[in-house]
């Protein structure tokens, strides 16, 4: 960090080369509480634009993402690492699409719902469910997909009316200002979309503001820390954290398919990725030994290099931290009797914070490397006898984001995606739903909770309120006051007459109509009784 006269700077780096790109500033409370402030008077009138008028700022956005796409990606690129291939793919294409998919569904899954309610004595009732905007969403994203995660959530939440505050990684800062430029393009009321940049602190002070909801993409632990720190306002939370991806490969899975599918789901974005490949099942078969020697073949001829060159397959690590955590992962798997059948080595010949994608077999749960969350371009391999096998090691995990299944037979396939504890279980494919609009996103155990995505993911951007309207006009409702004898009749009456056997009903009916009916206004029970 560099430290000026006025204020305290972070550094941007680029992981490819270790060069500064920029500085951005740490916010501090003030400056959070005074943004989220303005993002709540946004709220005030934002609030009130009709969806064809937000549809409409959506449209907008999505053209200035698309004339704007070349610089993004760069920009990407340059910050994270990523593969300029990448940037476009699995950075850009799930926000156009989001744009493309909440102009022209959001408005009609949001529509009021009229709900018809099946007893005879509520017929006087029409109930009503609305969806309406909560306030001011908190957004802290992380770096590994710093455009698309938090752009997302964004049009998401900006969609059904909210505003947002972004809180973008200290290690991609320039990407979040990226956002806001792109909002400013599009015409977007000031304030609807706010971004502060800054360290953990600065997040802190975003999670314990006064927000309507909290989006937190992270790790375990920086989850664990947010909930405590917005529990004191009782912030609803969406918390999407970590991941230990499992791919469970049958014997009858497609060679060539399967083996491309794993190198990509393993070393896509450096395999940091939440829903990377981590560790594989590979159930024992006649096509074991090909399969092993077809991913190491496909393994051997990733090229690995900075993000902006153009042959560039695999990218570096963040920094030294994931960079020293892959090392370890691989460095105690071998002390505990692992065999490396491709890379394996770090290369700071390369001038950034490169480690090459890398396959271990012999591995067992013993091993970091496959019970914790790698985040990095590691393989590891572990040979099963037999389908059940392999279904219970990848449940045996602190983890629950995806899961993987590689065959032939699909009807078997999919009995083993509804036997994994995931959120999101893919069959021949990996990592893909994330960018789908269409398709709910989240986890379960300590992968986190909460849905982002599709209509359940509007659904947790909303309140959902019931308005229910009684045109009885003035008519006594059978279970007000006063109770006595009658009432409990009444009650008897009616449970038999809605619900009990066939013969109990007849006299059902006559208990409840004989003691509904007449009933007596308060205090006239007691007089009579006198």
């Amino acid at each position: 960090m560099v430290v000026t006269s006025s204020e305290i700077l972070i550094e941007s780096i680029n992981p490819s080369t270790k060069e500064v790109l920029g500085r951005v500033p740490i916010m501090g409370k003030g400056k959070v509480d005074e943004v989220v402030a303005a993002s709540q008077k946004a709220y005030e009138m934002w609030q009130l634009t009709s969806y064809k008028q937000r549809a409409k700022y959506i449209g907008k956005l999505r053209q200035v993402i698309a004339d704007q796409a070349d610089d993004i990606a760069r920009l990407i690129s340059e910050e994270v690492g990523k593969p300029l291939a990448e940037a476009y793919l699995s950075e850009l294409t799930g926000p156009l699409d989001t744009c493309t998919w909440l102009i022209e569904n959001c408005e009609k899954l949001l529509n009021d719902q009229t709900i018809t309610l099946s007893n005879p004595l509520l017929s006087s009732k029409q109930s009503i469910v609305t969806f309406e905007p909560l306030g001011v969403v908190g957004i802290i994203a992380p770096w590994n997909y710093p455009f698309s995660i938090p752009m997302m959530a964004i049009l998401m939440a900006i969609m059904v009316g909210n505003t947002v505050v972004l809180k973008p990684s200290e290690k991609s800062p320039l990407i979040g200002l990226k956002i806001a430029e792109l909002c400013q393009a599009a015409g977007l009321p000031p304030s609807v979309v706010e971004v502060i940049t800054g360290d953990r602190e600065t997040g802190k002070f975003l999670s314990e503001a006064n927000l309507a909801k909290l989006i937190f993409t992270g790790s375990v632990q920086g989850g664990q820390k947010v909930m405590a720190q917005a529990a004191a306002n009782l912030t609803p939370l969406s918390l999407e954290l970590g991941g230990k991806d499992a791919a469970v490969v049958l014997p009858d899975a497609p060679l060539d398919w399967t083996c491309r599918g794993l190198v990509w789901g393993a070393f896509t974005n450096a395999g940091q990725a939440c829903a990377s490949v981590e560790r594989v099942y590979l159930v024992k078969g006649k096509n074991t030994e090909k399969m092993l020697a077809k991913l190491v073949k496909l393994t051997s001829a990733l090229k690995l290099g900075a993000g902006t060159a153009d042959s560039t397959d695999v990218g570096p690590l963040i920094d030294e931290v994931q960079l020293a955590k892959v090392k370890e992962h691989v460095e105690d798997a071998v002390g505990k009797g692992a065999r490396i059948l491709a890379g394996g080595h770090s290369r700071e010949d390369l001038g950034g914070y490169f480690f090459e994608p890398t396959i271990l077999t012999d591995v067992n749960h013993t091993m970091k490397v496959m019970t914790e969350e790698t985040f990095g371009p590691l393989m590891p391999i572990m040979v099963v006898e037999n389908e059940d096998q392999a279904v219970e090691l990848a449940n045996d995990s602190q983890y629950g984001l995806c899961a993987t299944i590689w065959a032939g037979k699909l009807e078997r396939a999919e009995c083993v995606a509804r036997d994994l504890n995931v959120g999101t279980a893919l069959i021949n494919d990996c990592l893909f739903s994330h960018a789908t609009p269409q398709l709910p996103w989240g986890g379960i155990k300590k992968s986190g909770f909460g849905r982002s995505h599709s209509y359940f993911g509007l659904y947790d951007l909303v309140n959902i309120k019931h308005i229910s309207i009684d045109s009885a006009g003035g008519s006594h409702r059978v279970w007000w006051y006063p109770y006595g004898k009658g009432k409990i009749k009444m009650g008897k009456g009616g449970i038999q007459m809605l619900h009990g056997r066939m013969a109990n009903r007849p006299s059902g009916l006559l208990n409840f109509v004989g003691n509904a009916f007449g009933q007596a206004e308060p205090g006239e029970e007691n007089k009579e009784s006198k």
